[in-house]
């Protein structure tokens, strides 16, 4: 009796390369469409292996997307400097000729329009500062190719070599980028 109890029990269990499931039982079954254990452990690490993917994915696109933002806004303050400058750059002839305008004060009675003349110079001067707009300081400094245009060379021994002495046009600059040089006479004693 022993051995036919030995067998009736081997009878109810198939023998599987690496495991052995009980076919009696309900769970493990082969053929009954419920996957084992070891499927749904592999499935997960899928899925999660499919987790880390999509989330690295979701983080370069969100990096990406912080980038082009901040680029855009670059750009869009480049642009609106290069347009402030274009403006600035259309006003610097008006200054001009109100600076001329102003060196011939000598005549008497032309004195109430100097003193307009004048309060537009300021007001106009006044508005190009605010718009970043400064004015590039020549006379007593050294030449400066990237401020300074010379355009006449002079000798002066009290003087050393590249002092600028005379300013013919002022230079401007807006927010630190030079928009137009000065116009000056430098001192080259050969």
């Amino acid at each position: 009796m022993v051995n036919s109890k030995k067998t009736e029990q081997e009878k109810g269990k198939q023998e599987i390369p690496g495991a052995e499931v009980e076919t009696g039982g309900s769970e493990g079954r082969i053929g009954s469409g419920e996957p084992t254990v070891e499927k749904l452990l592999v499935e997960i690490e899928e899925k999660q292996t499919l987790l880390e993917e999509m989330t690295n994915r979701y983080q370069r696109l969100q990096a990406d997307f912080d980038n082009f933002r901040r680029r855009t806004r670059q750009e869009k303050e480049e642009l609106s400097s290069v347009v402030a400058q274009d403006l600035i750059l259309q006003i610097l002839p008006v200054i001009d000729n109100l600076e001329r305008a102003l060196d011939g004060k000598s005549q008497q009675d032309l004195q109430a329009m100097m003193a307009g003349v004048e309060l537009i110079y300021r007001q106009m001067v006044g508005l190009l500062a605010k718009n970043g707009l400064e004015t590039i300081e020549s006379v007593g400094s050294v030449f400066d190719p990237g401020q300074h245009q010379a355009v006449i060379r002079a000798e002066d021994p009290e003087q050393p070599d590249g002092m600028i002495i005379e300013e013919l046009q002022k230079g401007y600059r807006v927010r630190d980028k030079v928009i137009r040089p000065s116009m000056v006479k430098v001192v080259g004693n050969c």
